[in-house]
């Protein structure tokens, strides 16, 4: 994937920028596209029956979320949240809603959060991208995340399964958001 895409603000929608396809360079997300894949058995998307974040290992857990979409009125709800998705947004998020985590987000959070999920629901593809942070007080610093839905009726997205990749944290690089 060409890096010179990662610096081009012009290409950034908020502090996020979509990717087609992974980096290639997290093993974390290459393991969760790999089991979502395998768990369609044929259908287009997972049930969330299909999917067991247990099984993914405790190496991925820290770093994995489970969400519930609703539609009317669109809506976001942390189901499951990793231990590690916890502690770098400072706050646990399980059972919240992301509209009303104004209290912990920057609007600007909130925004690309409900964007994210709703490019999933239009497009029904996994979303994959950058996203950029504030990390140890330096607001330009990018780490890559995915996120995969999950539909109970194997059309219609309910869920969605979410790997932020931490451990890639870097400098942007000349990103101006």
């Amino acid at each position: 994937m060409n890096e010179s895409h990662f610096t081009d603000p012009s290409l950034w929608d908020g502090e996020v920028l979509y990717l087609p396809r992974p980096t290639g360079r997290s093993q974390m997300i290459a393991t969760v596209h790999a089991y979502w894949h395998g768990r369609r058995g044929g259908k287009k998307f997972p049930t969330r029956g299909d999917i067991d974040p247990l099984a993914l290992g405790p190496a991925l857990l820290p770093y994995l979320s489970l969400v519930t979409i609703e539609r009317d009125p669109f809506r976001v709800q942390y189901r499951l949240v990793g231990t590690e998705v916890a502690r770098f947004y400072g706050a646990e998020m399980r059972g919240r809603w992301v509209d009303q985590m104004n209290d912990i987000w920057p609007h600007q959070d909130i925004v690309d959060t409900h964007e994210t999920y709703r490019r999933i629901v239009e497009s029904g593809a996994p979303q994959f991208g950058l996203s950029l942070i504030e990390w140890q007080e330096r607001p330009d610093h990018i780490f890559e995340f995915a996120r995969f839905p999950i539909a109970e009726d194997g059309t219609t997205i309910t869920h969605c399964l979410g790997l932020d990749d931490f451990t890639m944290i870097e400098p942007a690089r000349g990103c101006a958001v």
